[in-house]
């Protein structure tokens, strides 16, 4: 099945026309007798200046326009087919990752939620509970009964002395009141979290009476 192109190329090679002869007669640039003739409808401006374009063609190389403008549109609407299809496709291949990443986005929000909860939850484990002595402080020289308080993790459970055992309160505030013998002494004070992870502090003072 012949072409547009094809058509127009054997018409004007019997009128023993060159492209350029056929362009001075028709005021066609060559270039588009050249593109309509190699079928090259993409070169071409749209399709109602190609129309034209092979009507004028086709009265000076005596064919019959109504007839080459028909096989034109029979040509013409393959392309355009064919790049639907193209584009059809990519829209497709487009849309897939998407979808593919919309269905996998909450599968990784969760495990990234978890895989955190899991860090937070090994950190809370492995790491010493607080521990700061408000009062008294270090080298003191007190009075007996001595006021002993600080601040540790509200979970804790505060040991003075090994023998003396205190339950903060919610804010992880710890008090109590301890009775010691006069002279040099030294007080030992461990919290202990539930996981059994222990921090201690030792706090040299001096009573020089009770």
């Amino acid at each position: 099945m012949k072409t547009v192109g094809q058509f127009l190329h054997s018409a004007r090679l019997k009128k023993e026309l060159s492209v350029e002869e056929l362009s001075r007669a028709t005021k066609i640039d060559t270039k588009y007798i050249e593109a309509l003739e190699a079928d090259r409808f993409d070169l071409l401006p749209s399709e109602t200046f190609t129309k034209g374009f092979i009507r004028n063609l086709s009265l000076r190389l005596g064919s019959d326009p109504n007839e080459l403008i028909a096989v034109f549109r029979r040509d013409y609407r393959q392309p355009e087919t064919k790049t639907s299809s193209i584009k059809t496709h990519k829209k497709t291949a487009i849309k897939l990752p998407l979808l593919l990443s919309s269905k996998l986005f909450p599968i990784t929000l969760g495990v990234s939620v978890f895989v955190i909860y899991l860090v937070f939850q090994f950190r809370v484990i492995l790491t010493p509970p607080p521990l700061e002595i408000t009062r008294p402080s270090k080298d003191s020289v007190l009075v007996s009964p001595i006021d002993i308080a600080g601040i540790t993790s509200s979970d804790s459970l505060v040991t003075v002395n090994d023998d003396n055992v205190i339950k903060p309160d919610q804010e992880g505030n710890f008090q109590i009141f301890l009775n010691l013998p006069v002279g040099e002494t030294t007080i030992t004070i461990k919290t202990t979290n539930r996981f059994s992870r222990s921090t201690t502090k030792t706090l040299p003072l001096t009573v020089i009476s009770k």
